[in-house]
């Protein structure tokens, strides 16, 4: 009984403790403040030096159509047009020859021979002058006897106009029937007769006259002609043109002096082969130099002749190139009208500019020619942009605001052709996204949406409602 009365105010004083610390009357502690949890996000980090070290590269978003395409592999070359193959114009001695690979202007020297067959087309050419010149002087002296005989033909003329007014006049005094005007009459009439004559054959003979310097022009043309010829065949042997070749004073013109044959470049480009060598005796055609200039190239490749169906002329052609160099966008020059009947190939080319001369003759290449095309324009990248992460295909869109972020951004993807893709939904035209460094970004993991919630346009994480 004693216990059980002891007990009760100790419970009391328990219960009036418990009262008083539940009391609102009084400050309660505040817990101590918890660091703040990082808030999910799909923005990674990517400063320059992380772009260096990851080797990351941004290819830019456009807009355009996907369309099938078929691949042709095959190699750069420099078309006929480009190229050069300068070759010996006579027979001769080798005294002065550009090296191989040395650039060359248009009319530049690259080859320069002695040759015997300079002596003889300049003695023909002596000789043609000189028949030049002795038609020019028998041309002058048939215009001279021209001249002359028209002169006699004219006083001719005038004697027997002038005779016949005298004739005129007596027949009028002869009306009265005198005697002495009828013998005058007809000494008038016999002097007007020779008058008369004397006219005709000084015409016939100023024709005759004419016709002959007629023929004396005709022969000083031919010879100029003849002389002409001559020069362009000397200029096309020498390598010099007329202008270089007439130039000095009459009777000492360049061409009587020149000693040797020159060669030049007929374009700018570059010296590819040299299969002379200096101091060799060259035979009439033999090749000197080779010359090639690729600031214009062509693609070249065969396709199965079973695909000719499929090509069209001009259709768009993208040619890749080897060693990461810029991919270049043409124009097919249509499927060539012979095929190769071992293989059952047919030839297919393409015009690749080249104005920085980077790409060489030979380089292997790879052309993908458009063969069908899709209805619509869709935002078009790479397919190497893409990346799958689990059952999402995302993309690493760089924050136009920021180019310092990345978003890592889930697309909806459409029809592909050629190592393009169609993008339906996540990137825009002109959008910057990641092209190399993209698995290594994707096995960081940041920018996964956590479960129960997803990403807005503005990188903040909600969860869903």
């Amino acid at each position: 009984m004693l216990h059980i009365k002891t007990r009760i105010p100790a419970l009391t004083l328990i219960a009036l403790t418990m009262l008083v610390s539940c009391s609102h009357d009084h400050e309660h502690p505040e817990p101590a403040p918890e660091a703040a949890e990082n808030k999910p996000t799909n923005r990674l980090a990517v400063p320059p030096e992380v772009v260096a070290n990851l080797g990351i590269t941004f290819t830019q978003a456009t807009r355009g159509k996907v369309g099938s395409w078929i691949s042709v592999p095959g190699e750069l070359y420099v078309p006929g047009t480009h190229r050069w193959n300068l070759r010996s114009p006579a027979r001769g001695r080798i005294t002065a020859l550009a090296p191989r690979w040395k650039k060359v202007d248009a009319g530049e020297v690259v080859a320069e021979l002695m040759s015997p067959k300079l002596r003889e087309a300049q003695q023909e050419l002596f000789t043609a002058y000189s028949r030049e010149g002795g038609a020019k002087e028998e041309s002058e002296a048939a215009h001279a006897r021209l001249a002359e005989g028209e002169a006699q033909l004219r006083a001719a003329l005038d004697l027997a106009s002038a005779s016949l007014e005298r004739l005129d006049h007596l027949r009028k005094l002869n009306k009265g029937a005198n005697a002495f005007v009828v013998k005058e009459l007809l000494e008038s009439q016999r002097q007007h007769a020779e008058a008369g004559r004397a006219a005709l054959e000084a015409a016939v003979r100023r024709d005759e006259l004419r016709q002959a310097a007629r023929g004396k022009d005709l022969l000083r043309t031919r010879a100029k002609l003849h002389v002409d010829e001559d020069l362009d065949s000397f200029s096309l042997l020498t390598g010099h043109t007329r202008e270089e070749l007439l130039a000095g004073e009459e009777g000492s013109e360049a061409w009587k002096t020149i000693e040797s044959i020159v060669v030049r470049a007929p374009h700018s480009g570059t010296v590819v082969d040299v299969p002379a060598s200096r101091g060799e005796t060259l035979d009439e055609d033999d090749s000197l130099v080779l010359i090639l200039d690729p600031s214009e190239l062509r693609f070249r490749g065969w396709l199965p002749e079973g695909d000719i169906r499929s090509l069209r002329a001009d259709a768009p052609v993208r040619v890749e190139l080897p060693g990461g160099l810029t991919s270049i966008s043409t124009r097919l020059l249509g499927p060539m009208p012979v095929a190769d009947s071992t293989t059952r190939r047919v030839q297919v080319e393409a015009t690749v500019p080249n104005p920085g001369l980077t790409l060489p003759q030979g380089l292997s290449a790879t052309a993908h020619v458009q063969v069908k095309e899709s209805a619509g324009e869709e935002v078009l990248l790479p397919e190497d942009c893409i990346v799958t992460d689990g059952l999402e295909m995302i993309v690493f869109l760089r924050d136009p605001k920021d180019p310092g972020y990345v978003i890592r951004t889930p697309v909806e993807l459409g029809l592909r052709g050629a190592g393009i893709v169609e993008v339906l939904a996540g990137v825009l035209a002109g959008d910057f996204v990641a092209r190399k460094g993209i698995y290594q970004l994707r096995q960081t993991g940041i920018g996964k949406s956590p479960r129960g919630g997803h990403f807005h346009a503005d990188g903040i994480w909600h969860p869903k409602h």
